[in-house]
Parts: C-alpha cells; sequence; structure tokens
C-alpha cells in the first residue's frame, strides 16, 4: 500500500507519544508510544498496519518530531 501517512511524535519525559494525523479512515485513531526516537517510525507503521489488516513493509509515512518545551510543543529534526 502506498498511500501517504502523516504522524507526529512528541518527547515526553523519556518516551515518544505518536499520534498518526492523516491517513487512516475517519473513524480510525491511531497512537502509540516508543521509548527510543529511533523507534517511533517503525512503531508508528506497525499501527498503521494493525488498523488497516496490511503489511508494514510498503507503507510510506512521513513524521514530525516534536519535542515538548515551556511554551507548547517545538518541531525538532
Amino acid at each position: 500500500m502506498s498511500a501517504p501517512f502523516r504522524a507526529v511524535a512528541a518527547q515526553n519525559g523519556d518516551w515518544w507519544e505518536i499520534e498518526i494525523i492523516s491517513g487512516l479512515p475517519r473513524n480510525m485513531l491511531g497512537v502509540s508510544q516508543a521509548r527510543r526516537k529511533s523507534d517511533v517510525e517503525r512503531v508508528a507503521r506497525s499501527v498503521v498496519a494493525e488498523l488497516l489488516d496490511i503489511g508494514p513493509d510498503g507503507i510510506e509515512i512521513d513524521i514530525e518530531f516534536r519535542r515538548a518545551s515551556d511554551r507548547g510543543t517545538t518541531a525538532i529534526a
């Protein structure tokens, strides 16, 4: 499947909170968490794959990384 999916990963303490923000049907909510930043993409693909009952290999997903700060959420690379 080559549908584009978008996710936001926000650092919260030692964990990364992941939310799939586009690409899923409206009646589905995709959220999860990862311990390391390096695991975020794999976990996000896994969430989409589980919800849509497809294999994770063909899933294209763009991830925006954010870090919680005193002034809200800030995008990071």
